[in-house]
This record gives structure tokens, C-alpha cells and sequence, in this order.
């Protein structure tokens, strides 16, 4: 049976003491041993270079103190056990030191979220009105509707003399008839269409009969438009004496000093 196992009042106090002493300095052991795992695990495994903690001693015993008295009468004895490894005589390795040497690094705080109040961005001034127009601006303005007011008078009324003046000098009478035309001496009659020759014939007859000619003759006949050689007495218009006498309408669609060109309206049978 070991010493850790007998009942308290069996073993003498200096046992005690020195059984006291050994747990406290394995637990310290222990402790320290702890605290240098811990620190290694919170620095990422950083290997400690501090040399103050190379000449690390446990501190010494404390000096034997009296033990303590006899249980009263009926109570319980205690025992005390280790179950640690216990007894080691080699010397407790000392705690990792947390300064590694390494200038420290600022650390800014973050912002309160209950400091200065949010400052609301400042709000843009309104544009200014725009100036009202001077009275100077509304008296030009009125000039110039005076002014155009009497453009456009003045306009209309030269529009009005012009009328006037080209009326008074028959611009607006209607343009003359060709058939009116005065012709004298020789003339060569251009007229078309002619079915045969019979029919060109009774239009040779009408214009020896007109006024004013003196004789007619057919010169050609191609493709039903005749010419016709009419020797006049003087001036006469032609045109206009040969619908007296013609037994079919024309148009006079030229005229020339010595040449009258016809259209017969329908071919002359």
C-alpha cells in the first residue's frame, strides 16, 4: 500500500508536506506546460526566441508548515491519489514567451456605429428666375410689328399699280390668233390629213374660192399631208378667210411670213 493511500491520521505530518509539495510543483508543471501549448496554438506555431527564458528555474519550495491536526471523532477519513504521470525528477520545460522580437503593428479601431451623426449632403441652391424683359425689350418688340404692318402695306399696294399699269398696257388681253396673221405674195400651205386625192382636191377648190388668193395649186401628197403653193393679192389673213370657205374645221398650229400650217380636225372626206 503506498503512502498516498493510508488514511490521513496514519501518516506523519512531514509526509504530508512532502506529498502537498510534490503535487503542487507537477501542477504548476502541468500548468506552464499548458499555457505553452495554448500560446504556441494561438501564434500559428511560432517558435519563441525570447533568451530571458532560457535560464527559467521553478521557484523554490515553500519551508515545511505544520500539518495539520487529528480528524474529530466520526469523520470521514480523506485519501489523496495522483494519477499523473507524478514523481518526474527532470527540470519543468518554462512557458513560451508571447514577444517574439517584432516591432508592434497599429491597429486601427473600427468606426462607432454610435459616433458622429450621418451628415446629410448639402442641397444644391435653386436655380435663379429668369430676369423679366425691361420695358426697353417690349417698346423694339412693338416697332417691329409697326414696321412690318407697314412692309406689307407698302407691298400690296405696289402689287396694285403694277396690275393696273400692265392692264392699261393689254398684258392681260388674251394673246392673238395665228389665224389673224397677215400674209401677202407667195405662200406655201402645209395642211394634214388627207384620205385621197379627191379630198385634197375639194380643199384646193375652197381655197381658190377664199378671198384675197388668186390662185392655188397642190405641190405634193405624202402620207396624207399636202402642200399647196396659194399665190396672194395682198396682205390678207389667211388663215382666218380660209375657214369662211373650208367645209371642215383646223387649228392654225403655225404660222410664218411665208408659210401656214394647218390641222384638220377630222380627215376630209
Amino acid at each position: 500500500m503506498s503512502l498516498t493511500s493510508l488514511p490521513l491520521r496514519e501518516r506523519s505530518p512531514l509526509t504530508m508536506e512532502s506529498d502537498v509539495t510534490t503535487t503542487l510543483t507537477e501542477l504548476e508543471r502541468k500548468l506552464k506546460e499548458l499555457e505553452r501549448e495554448l500560446e504556441s496554438v494561438g501564434r500559428g506555431g511560432e517558435v519563441d526566441t525570447d533568451p530571458a527564458q532560457g535560464g527559467w528555474t521553478p521557484a523554490p519550495a515553500a519551508p515545511p508548515q505544520p500539518g495539520p491536526g487529528p480528524p474529530p471523532p466520526g469523520a470521514t477519513p480523506f485519501t489523496a491519489a495522483w494519477h499523473g504521470s507524478g514523481g518526474s525528477a527532470g527540470t519543468p520545460v518554462p512557458p513560451a514567451s508571447p514577444f517574439n522580437g517584432a516591432p508592434p503593428v497599429p491597429v486601427t479601431p473600427p468606426p462607432s456605429p454610435w459616433g458622429t451623426a450621418a451628415v446629410a449632403p448639402p442641397v444644391a441652391p435653386a436655380p435663379p428666375a429668369p430676369p423679366a424683359p425691361s420695358p426697353g425689350l417690349h417698346r423694339q418688340l412693338d416697332e417691329l410689328l409697326a414696321f412690318r404692318d407697314r412692309l406689307v402695306q407698302t407691298t400690296d399696294d405696289l402689287v396694285a399699280e403694277l396690275s393696273r399699269v400692265l392692264t392699261e398696257l393689254g398684258a392681260d388681253a388674251p394673246p392673238p390668233d395665228p389665224a389673224d396673221t397677215l400674209l401677202t405674195g407667195h405662200v406655201v400651205v402645209d395642211a394634214a390629213p388627207f384620205a385621197d386625192l379627191a379630198t385634197l382636191a375639194a380643199f384646193e377648190q375652197a381655197l381658190v374660192r377664199t378671198p384675197g388668193v388668186l390662185e392655188a395649186s397642190v405641190r405634193t401628197l405624202d402620207g396624207g399631208r399636202a402642200t399647196i403653193d396659194v399665190a396672194l393679192a395682198g396682205p390678207v389673213p389667211l388663215g382666218a378667210a380660209l375657214r369662211t370657205t373650208a367645209p371642215v374645221g383646223f387649228a392654225v398650229t403655225g404660222v410664218a411670213e411665208d408659210r401656214l400650217t394647218l390641222t384638220l380636225s377630222t380627215p376630209w372626206r
